[in-house]
């Protein structure tokens, strides 16, 4: 449900490899940010490299050189921010398993469905471990290159939404109401 033990066992990795790391971590709620106030408790060594946030993320997001999030509109949010990120989730094995039978797509996080490729690296389930985490998000806090490709990337994807915004969203309604992949929609752009 909570990914964020997980999240912080990467963010204790990356500190290891990145001694200067700040991390800053936007609470959406205050009952979110109770739980991650006390599940920083059992990371003492994480305090002088984490900053906790009441909201904020949007500008949590800008003043970063990498985001770390699960799927959803937060994924969406970064890519709007032009921000190198590393999606990661994990759900209950049973919904998992109902999941892989009803869902057809080979990617979760929005920018990736947008793009109709891997753009960005989606680590699910078992793949989700803090150590394949810390390894793709110290990727792209080490590589200037990459980060600075995926930021133009998501800018002209941005540019791509922006076009007749309107009219695509009501094509792609109509294209799910009948059914039709999203591609019959997004390929005519």
């Amino acid at each position: 449900r909570f990914m964020g033990a997980t999240f912080l066992a990467a963010v204790t990795l990356l500190c290891q490899r990145h001694p200067d790391l700040q991390v800053v971590i936007p609470a959406a709620t205050a009952q979110r940010h109770r739980e991650l106030t006390e599940l920083l408790s059992g990371y003492p060594a994480l305090h002088p490299s984490v900053t906790l946030l009441n909201g904020q993320a949007r500008e949590a997001m800008v003043a970063s050189d990498a985001v770390l999030l699960t799927s959803g509109t937060a994924a969406l949010e970064a890519m709007l921010c032009h921000r190198a990120m590393v999606v990661a989730y994990k759900m209950a094995p049973a919904t998992h398993w109902l999941a892989q039978r009803l869902v057809k797509t080979a990617w979760i996080s929005l920018p990736n469905l947008i793009a109709q490729e891997s753009v960005v690296p989606e680590l699910i389930q078992h793949a989700a471990s803090p150590e394949a985490i810390a390894q793709q998000v110290g990727e792209l806090l080490e590589e200037a290159s990459t980060r600075q490709a995926l930021e133009e990337r998501f800018a002209a994807m941005h540019a791509a939404l922006q076009r007749n915004a309107s009219q695509r969203a009501a094509q792609a309604v109509a294209a799910l109401a009948a059914g039709q992949p999203l591609e019959a929609v997004t390929d005519g752009h």
